[in-house]
């Protein structure tokens, strides 16, 4: 009876702590459509540049795809701050983006960092 008790209070804390909301997508992409995700832009020569640090609970570390995250995020911040801008930017190819990736086993966080550099057309 108590190894059922366990198991059944170890299910409802993992449901609880597995619950997450989606950000909001009807903004642009900011601090505040994304609490895991940070932004900092920077003007440079011909254009500006965009740096993304992301980080996300994962139960099971799921690398691959934070790196599609990442991916997605530092190219889309990109986009909306040219349009802010009312200026259009060179397509920026995925290989020119910087990436890297981290895991805090204590917190179960896996993180990213992103790069891009946007030039002006």
């Amino acid at each position: 009876m108590v190894m059922k008790t366990k198991a059944l209070v170890l299910s409802a804390a993992l449901a609880v702590t597995a619950c997450t909301h989606p950000a909001d997508v009807s903004r642009p992409l900011t601090e505040v459509a994304d609490k895991n995700a940070h932004f900092t832009v920077k003007d440079i020569p011909g254009g500006f540049s965009v740096e993304v640090r992301y980080s996300r609970y994962q139960f099971v570390p799921e690398a691959s795809a934070l790196l599609v995250a990442c991916r997605s995020l530092v190219t889309a911040r990109a986009y909306d701050e040219a349009k802010t801008r009312g200026r259009e930017i060179e397509p920026i190819n995925e290989q020119t983006i910087r990436v890297s990736t981290g895991r805090n086993i204590i917190k179960a966080r896996t993180a990213c960092r992103a790069f891009a550099a946007a030039k002006w057309k």
